[in-house]
């Protein structure tokens, strides 16, 4: 079994700071197809150039999970299902719920965090502090194996310009009370990938799976355990952890 976890693909038809964002979902479908996963997850900011007709043709390949981040076309995201699961399950994620991929469990914490009066940007909906504590305590003590977040907690050694924020704390706090073997995301984009343990024995992983950095995790099965490896297009990089 084998799980493939991107974050930030940032599909867009249009060229960024010399990145030509457009050639993102060619990129995943040709990852998809060189790895052949079980899964696909995502941490969320799939761009805003997701369309149904190209992501039906990622879902003939294999069962895709996601929360949401905050650049998303949700118009699109919310109304997808798979073809290849029992049940036609939705692509986005329930807050709170935990999924069993084959005795691995994934769960996931949608969006980012406002402080402000404005709850939504581009029709992404944001959650207050409160309400991202609240999915994780509905978590808590549930074994969750591996975690989605989109946000950055506040690790200032791992990313130096970071600011310490009410969500970046929050969301440090949020994995502190889950407290899920891996913990994968994104949202800061930063050399590609960072690697860091957490005191409270969480391994933190994020990812940059724009066309700008391409890099992604994949989790192969290996006889009782699952190898958590980071790779930038078809190479790997290099072996983290066992599940």
């Amino acid at each position: 079994m084998k799980i493939l976890i991107i974050s930030d693909l940032h599909y867009e038809k249009k060229m960024f700071k010399g990145v030509d964002e457009s050639k993102a979902w060619g990129w995943l479908l040709s990852v998809v197809d060189y790895h052949k996963p079980n899964y696909l997850l995502s941490c969320g900011d799939w761009g805003t150039a997701i369309n149904f007709e190209e992501f039906y043709m990622l879902l003939d390949r294999t069962t895709v999970l996601s929360i949401y981040g905050n650049h998303e076309n949700t118009a699109v995201l919310s109304l997808l299902r798979n073809t290849r699961s029992r049940g036609s399950k939705p692509v986005l994620m329930k807050d709170g719920k935990v999924y069993d991929l084959e005795n691995i469990k994934v769960a996931g914490i949608n969006g980012v965090i406002s402080e402000k009066k404005k709850r939504s940007r581009e029709g992404v909906q944001h959650k207050t502090p409160y309400e991202y504590i609240a999915v994780a305590q509905s978590l808590s003590g549930k074994d969750v194996d591996i975690l989605l977040i989109h946000e950055a907690p506040y690790i200032p050694h791992v990313f130096p310009s970071i600011t310490e924020t009410i969500g970046s704390q929050v969301v440090l706090k949020a994995i502190e009370i889950v407290k899920p073997k891996l913990v994968i995301g994104g949202h800061m984009h930063y050399e590609g990938y960072k690697v860091h343990q957490l005191d409270f024995g969480t391994l933190y992983i994020h990812i940059d799976s724009s066309q700008a950095s391409r890099y992604y995790l994949a989790i192969e099965r290996e006889y009782e355990r699952s190898r958590v490896d980071v790779w930038r297009d078809y190479d790997v990089q290099v072996s983290l952890a066992y599940l």
